[in-house]
């Protein structure tokens, strides 16, 4: 079972070991998966919205921002668009881990993500509720307890819980992700 917790209850050694826990699982995901076949051959990094996920369907910068929503409920994250016409799909060479979620606005909107997969998100893999925490401005960062993986060539179907409308780029949020890709990709 996975959950949420906010920075505020974590030490530093905590927070590391989220960190390395995400790592880990990608990199065990990659090597399944036959992406290298050494742990020397691959890289983890952080994601890039747009390089990673955009740029015609996703996000179309380097920032998390998101679309028009026009009411409270389930929403697209994906400033290109509403889903599920805009869940990116991941690159064959690729494998996001997904361990955090941050929203920095003063009274944010979105209380909730989910993440899912498949064109339509068929698949839910975790769904987190965190209104408590970064609604009340406790803290705007939350860890997930266990990682949140998506493989190559997956949809990447995430949605966010408004409780109310928003304008195009009115929330501002991010997502820790790490990428797990081949050496010489993007790090040579």
């Amino acid at each position: 079972m996975s959950y949420i917790v906010p920075t505020n209850e974590l030490t530093l050694s905590d927070i590391k070991t989220f960190r390395a826990a995400a790592v880990e699982s990608g990199i065990i995901r990659a090597l399944a998966l036959g992406l290298a076949r050494s742990r020397e051959e691959l890289v983890v990094r952080h994601a890039l919205p747009g390089t990673d996920f955009g740029v015609a369907t996703g996000w179309t910068i380097e920032q998390y921002r998101n679309p028009v929503i026009a009411a409270a409920g389930w929403g697209s994250p994906f400033d290109t668009g509403a889903l599920p016409a805009f869940a990116p799909t991941l690159a064959n060479s690729k494998v996001a881990v997904f361990y955090k979620f941050a929203d920095y606005t003063a009274a944010p909107v979105i209380s909730g993500v989910r993440f899912r997969v498949g064109g339509t998100g068929a698949t839910t893999k975790a769904t987190f509720f965190m209104q408590l925490e970064t609604g009340a401005k406790l803290e705007p960062d939350v860890y997930f307890t266990e990682p949140v993986t998506y493989d190559p060539q997956d949809v990447v179907y995430i949605e966010a819980y408004y409780t109310a409308g928003v304008a195009a780029l009115g929330e501002t949020f991010a997502f820790g992700c790490f990428i797990v890709e081949r050496l010489g990709a993007n790090v040579s």
